[in-house]
């Protein structure tokens, strides 16, 4: 099915429903979406929705900083509404697997993070999360 109408239906359901929160984030992803078509760089609904959710969880962080809990847990909620349109991410353990696959097949040195990360991201990037991926790049090069 495609996100739009998905997210059309699942308006609707939360609106029969009655739930408000999860109404009002589903909303304004699927107004970010329908104006896919008006933002510079033409993204898919998949990125717009995957930057609406970086969104999220820098708000989070910056609230927790501050010291307002209930406002954080708030947009955690907003955020897990979010991810539930996103697709899956690998886990930890599985991005670690696939980085040891992807060097072993490589040979890069510490000074070549730059391009391995390059490369590891277009043959996995959409299955992994990008800052894990490169963590996990940059600990196995620097134990080379």
């Amino acid at each position: 099915m495609e996100l739009q109408t998905r997210l059309q239906e699942d308006m609707k359901t939360a609106l029969k429903a009655g739930q408000k929160d999860r109404l009002s984030v589903i909303r304004m992803l699927l107004s970010d979406v329908k104006n896919v078509d008006l933002m510079p760089g033409k993204p898919t609904p998949e990125q717009v929705i995957e930057a609406y959710g970086k969104k999220l969880k820098k708000s989070i962080e910056e609230y927790e900083r501050l010291g307002r809990p209930i406002e954080a847990e708030k947009l955690r909620g907003e955020l897990a509404v979010v991810e539930g349109y996103l697709p899956q991410r690998a886990s930890t353990e599985d991005t670690a697997k696939l980085v040891d696959e992807f060097l072993a097949a490589a040979s890069f040195t510490e000074k070549h993070f730059g391009q391995a990360m390059g490369q590891f991201m277009k043959k996995y990037g959409q299955q992994v999360e990008a800052g894990l991926a490169n963590k996990l790049l940059k600990e196995k090069l620097a134990g080379k």
